[in-house]
């Protein structure tokens, strides 16, 4: 089980921790939970609760009534809205949901749409960059751990390649020769793979 400080929960979700805060006071939303010396943490279910609530509510939906929902009532509002709110805030908050979770699923319901709506070019560029752009800070912040990143990244090195396959190979003798190679040490595969998917399109 992870344990989070209230700053990973900002950090992951985007509220502010003092906001967070009056949320336990007034709506007992989530109970933290206390150290022997008295510092509260949150574990695992703990944020996953509030990252749904916290994409519930920068849908529109007031903290108040989300406190009156059930968890069960509270996951099918939120898969509603990852299904219809194609904005990339939301998106950007359900994919980092996804990731906490680690749900496959999830997350390859999201990029396969994005995928199928402007190809993977543009996928990768508008999406899945800046998503990765927020993974590292999130990575370099502590507020996920290394074994959730590979797990995100892997899925997404997995729809490079399949994107590179669906290109036809051109003639033999027509076909330029490109030479791809990363510096000793760096592991950037997936930009490599990027590369590799502009050049043989």
């Amino acid at each position: 089980m992870a344990v989070y400080s209230i700053k990973d929960l900002e950090n992951l979700t985007g509220i502010k921790a003092h906001t967070l805060r009056v949320w336990e006071q007034r709506y007992g939303i989530i109970e933290p939970k206390r150290t022997a010396t008295n510092i509260r943490f949150y574990n695992d279910e703990d944020l996953r609760k509030v990252m749904n609530i916290a994409l519930l509510n920068k849908n529109g939906l007031k903290i108040s009534k989300i406190a009156d929902l059930t968890p069960e009532q509270i996951q099918e509002k939120v898969a509603a809205i990852s299904d219809v709110n194609h904005q990339f805030a939301t998106q950007l908050d359900a994919m980092t949901l996804a990731v906490v979770e680690m749900d496959e699923y999830k997350f390859d319901r999201i990029i396969r749409a994005h995928i199928e709506q402007v190809g993977f070019e543009r996928a990768m560029i508008e999406v899945i960059y800046p998503f990765l752009d927020k993974l590292n800070l999130l990575w370099f912040t502590g507020s996920i751990a290394p074994v959730q990143e590979s797990f995100i990244t892997n899925l997404i090195r997995q729809k490079a390649i399949v994107a590179i396959e669906s290109i036809p190979i051109p003639n033999k003798a027509e076909a330029k020769k490109f030479l791809l190679f990363l510096p000793e040490g760096e592991r950037q595969e997936l930009t490599l793979l990027f590369i590799q998917f502009l050049i043989k399109k």
